[in-house]
C-alpha cells in the first residue's frame, strides 16, 4: 500500500530536503510529522455545543524566559468557552468580572488538566478582554482573597498590607 499520506510526506521531503537522506530517514521523519499532526487533530463528533479546540503550551515543558512559543512544547485541549452556568449568571445579571474570574479560573483548570497551561494572550482571546482587562480580573481576585484572609486571620497578606 504505497498511496498513503506518510509515503507522500517522505516524497515531499526528499523533493525539497533532497540531502536530508535515504528512505529510512525520510520515512522516520514522516512518521514523526504525523504524530505532531494526530495530536492536534480532533474529531469533530468528540466537541459538544460551547466548547472549542486550543492549542496551549505544555504544562511539562513550559517555555523559558525569552523563548518563543513557536519553541515550546504545544498541546491541544478541548475547553468549555461556554456552559449552562455561564448562562445563568448572565442571567442573574451577575457582574461581569465575577462571570469573567469564573470563566477564566475554569478555562485555566481544564487546560492544566489535560496538560496544558494557557497564557494571558490565550485568556484574551478566549474572554475577548485586553490583557491589561486579565490581569485587573486577576488582581482583584487575589485582592479580594487577601481580604477574606486579613479579614479571618491577620493585619498582612501575602506581604502587603491593606
Amino acid at each position: 500500500m504505497d498511496k498513503t499520506l506518510e509515503n507522500a510526506l517522505s516524497h515531499r521531503i526528499e523533493k525539497e530536503f533532497p540531502r536530508i537522506g535515504g528512505p529510512r530517514i525520510r520515512k522516520l521523519c514522516a512518521e514523526m510529522i504525523l504524530e505532531v499532526v494526530h495530536s492536534h487533530i480532533r474529531a469533530k463528533d468528540c466537541l459538544n455545543h460551547g466548547q472549542v479546540i486550543w492549542t496551549a503550551v505544555s504544562r511539562n515543558h513550559p517555555p523559558a524566559r525569552r523563548q518563543r512559543i513557536a519553541d515550546t512544547d504545544l498541546v491541544s485541549v478541548i475547553l468549555d468557552l461556554s456552559t449552562p452556568e455561564d448562562i445563568k449568571s448572565r442571567m442573574d445579571r451577575k457582574p461581569d468580572i465575577q462571570r469573567k474570574l469564573h470563566k477564566a479560573l475554569r478555562l485555566c483548570r481544564q487546560a492544566y488538566e489535560q496538560g496544558g497551561v494557557l497564557s494571558n494572550f490565550d485568556l484574551s482571546e478566549l474572554l475577548t478582554t485586553s490583557d491589561s482587562g486579565n490581569l485587573r480580573l486577576i488582581l482583584n481576585s487575589l485582592f479580594f482573597a487577601c481580604l477574606l484572609i486579613q479579614l479571618s486571620q491577620s493585619d498582612k497578606c501575602m506581604g502587603l498590607q491593606f
